[in-house]
């Protein structure tokens, strides 16, 4: 953990993290070309980090999408139920950042998309 943590505004944002990590390993099961996979050694925990911008972030789970690494963030204090997104893809930053889900927890259209393989993807706004 690179922070230090604030209860209870912190049980909310890790919490919200990790429920959407856990949807995407679900939709990994029935998604082709999703995959979420950890470098976790046995009972290790989750490594919750936060970045310079304070965003959240798990650094031993990772998500990839049609073979490419995705940087996944969730906004600190983000109220959104949903709120996680695409930062980076194979460590390119230059994209515009993107939704990774609807409001209802389903795939956003633009992860559809690169999951498909259409370039547009990395095209899509916030």
């Amino acid at each position: 953990m690179s922070y230090n943590r604030v209860i209870p505004r912190d049980l909310f944002n890790e919490g919200n993290l990790l429920k959407m990590y856990g949807r995407l390993y679900i939709l990994s099961e029935t998604t082709p070309g999703l995959r979420v996979f950890e470098t976790l050694e046995w009972c290790e925990p989750f490594d919750i980090q936060q970045d310079e911008n304070g965003d959240l972030y798990l650094a031993n789970v990772h998500v990839e999408a049609a073979g490419h690494e995705l940087d996944v963030r969730r906004p600190l204090n983000s109220r959104k139920p949903w709120s996680l997104r695409v930062d980076a893809i194979d460590g390119d930053s230059s994209i515009d950042p993107f939704n990774v889900f609807t409001d209802t927890g389903d795939l956003s259209p633009e992860m559809l998309a690169l999951l498909r393989g259409d370039e547009r993807a990395t095209d899509a706004p916030l």
